[in-house]
C-alpha cells in the first residue's frame, strides 16, 4: 500500500513538473514573438525594448539551444543600435565657383515620395543546420514601386530577386557553427523599411559525426 502511494506521488510530481516545463516553454515563445516584432522598428527604444523581451525569453527558456537563440537576436539588436547611432556623414561642400548667372544649370527638383507602401508575405524564415543544395525559401514583397532595396543581409546567406520585383528567395550555406544563428534581412523604399528574420539551426551530433566519417573516407 505505501508503495502505491509513492508511486502515486512520484507519477504526480513529474506530471506537475511537465507542466510547468510547458507552460515556461509557451511563456518564452510569446516573449521571442514579441522580441521579434519590436525588432522590426529600427529605432534605438525599439531596439532596447526587443532586448528586454529576448532576455526574459531566455529566463523563461530551460533549453540551452533556445537560450542560445535569444543571445543571437540579443546581439543583432545591439549591432542595430550601433548602426542606428552612428552620425549620418555630411558631403564636403564643393569649392565656390565664379560663374555668370546665366550659364549656371537649373539643378532639377527632386520631391520625397511619401505614398511608398512596403511590406513582406513573412516575418521570419527557418532553416536546417544544412539544407539540401540548391533549396531555397521565397518571401513576398509587397511594395507599390518596383525601385526597393536590400540595404543589409548576413553573409552566409544570398538573396536571389525575382525578374518582377515581387518576390525573393533565400538561400543559406550549411551552419559550421557550434550554435544556432539568426540574422536580418533589411529592405528600405524612400524611408520605409521592412525586416525579415532568418533563424538557422546548429548541426545535430548525429550530423557531425556522419560528416566526420565522411571526411575520413576521403
Amino acid at each position: 500500500m505505501k508503495r502505491l502511494h509513492f508511486l502515486s506521488s512520484l507519477f504526480a510530481c513529474l506530471l506537475l513538473c511537465t507542466t510547468s516545463l510547458m507552460a515556461q516553454s509557451s511563456r518564452g515563445d510569446k516573449l521571442f514573438l514579441e522580441g521579434q516584432n519590436l525588432q522590426k522598428t529600427m529605432t534605438i527604444a525599439s531596439q532596447n525594448s526587443a532586448i528586454k523581451k529576448f532576455q526574459q525569453a531566455k529566463v523563461a527558456y530551460t533549453t540551452a539551444e533556445k537560450k542560445s537563440m535569444c543571445d543571437n537576436q540579443i546581439s543583432i539588436c545591439n549591432e542595430n543600435i550601433k548602426r542606428l547611432r552612428q552620425p549620418k556623414t555630411k558631403k564636403p561642400k564643393e569649392e565656390e565657383k565664379t560663374v555668370e548667372k546665366d550659364t549656371v544649370p537649373e539643378e532639377p527638383v527632386v520631391q520625397k515620395r511619401t505614398d511608398v507602401e512596403l511590406s513582406l508575405s513573412e516575418d521570419r524564415l527557418d532553416f536546417k543546420a544544412v539544407p539540401k543544395e540548391g533549396a531555397t525559401q521565397s518571401v513576398s514583397v509587397k511594395c507599390n514601386y518596383d525601385d526597393w532595396e536590400i540595404t543589409s543581409k548576413p553573409d552566409w546567406l544570398s538573396v536571389y530577386i525575382a525578374d518582377d520585383r515581387k518576390k525573393f528567395s533565400v538561400e543559406v550555406q550549411p551552419n559550421d557553427t557550434d550554435d544556432n544563428r539568426s540574422g536580418v534581412i533589411m529592405l528600405q523604399c524612400e524611408d520605409k523599411t521592412a525586416n525579415l528574420v532568418i533563424n538557422q539551426a546548429k548541426k545535430t551530433k548525429f550530423q557531425k559525426i556522419k560528416e566526420g566519417l565522411k571526411n575520413k573516407k576521403k
